[in-house]
């Protein structure tokens, strides 16, 4: 007897993702896009003139949690040290730059997850990146004074 043709097998189709699974990814592409700039740190132009950087690792911005608790009480000089640098005091002011740097890129970051979540197709998903300028609808109040806050220290509030 001789034996039977095997049936022809037929290539699985190419997996495609769902919306829902191409939103999860580019919401965690962008979350570990503002860690990895968060943790980076800031350079901060200090009130004396000096440059100094401050790194932002997750140990770091709990310690910023205590400073910003005695920001709160008052207090104008704050304890701390830059990088590889030994503890000194700061102004409020030289502080509240680096805090500000954490809490503008969680807001930005947050602004962008929104419009990952608005998004109706995978093109519109792919226009989303770290960096990108988020479309008026899905800036948030925080977002918008930040973003004033930006361009006038920048010099572009001519027209505002």
């Amino acid at each position: 007897v001789p034996p039977a043709d095997p049936e022809p097998v037929t290539p699985p189709e190419p997996y495609e993702p769902t919306l829902a699974e191409l939103q999860a990814a580019k919401k965690q592409e962008i979350s570990q896009a503002c860690e990895q700039i968060i943790y980076a740190g800031i350079s901060v132009t200090l009130a004396d003139g000096t440059v100094e950087h401050f790194a932002l690792t997750e140990h770091d911005q709990l310690n910023l949690v205590g400073k910003q608790a005695q920001l709160a009480a008052g207090t104008e000089q704050l304890e701390y040290h830059s990088d590889g640098k030994p503890c000194r005091y700061y102004s409020a002011t030289d502080m509240q730059t680096a805090m500000q740097h954490v809490s503008y890129h969680t807001t930005y970051c947050n602004a962008l997850n929104m419009w990952v979540a608005g998004c109706e197709t995978a093109d519109e998903l792919q226009q989303i990146y770290y960096g990108v300028d988020v479309p008026e609808q899905y800036q948030s109040e925080v977002l918008k004074a930040y973003l004033l806050e930006i361009a006038s220290l920048a010099g572009d509030d001519a027209d505002a």
